[in-house]
């Protein structure tokens, strides 16, 4: 009968123990928000590039 006791001990504290649980987690990344930027950047700088005279003489 204690060795019953002492069954049911271990198998519930095999139960209640801590486990290994594998996660995978996958993360995706907006890139759009990088090229929105650098578009802005460049659209910045060509109007003021753009609307500076060809010859300063004009």
């Amino acid at each position: 009968m204690k060795i019953f006791k002492v069954l049911i001990l271990s198998y519930s504290f095999f139960l209640l123990s801590c486990t290994v649980v594998k996660t995978e987690h996958h993360i995706t990344l907006d890139h759009n928000i990088t090229i929105k930027v650098e578009q802005e950047v460049n659209d910045f700088l060509d109007d003021l590039y753009d609307d500076a005279p060809a010859n300063p003489t004009e």
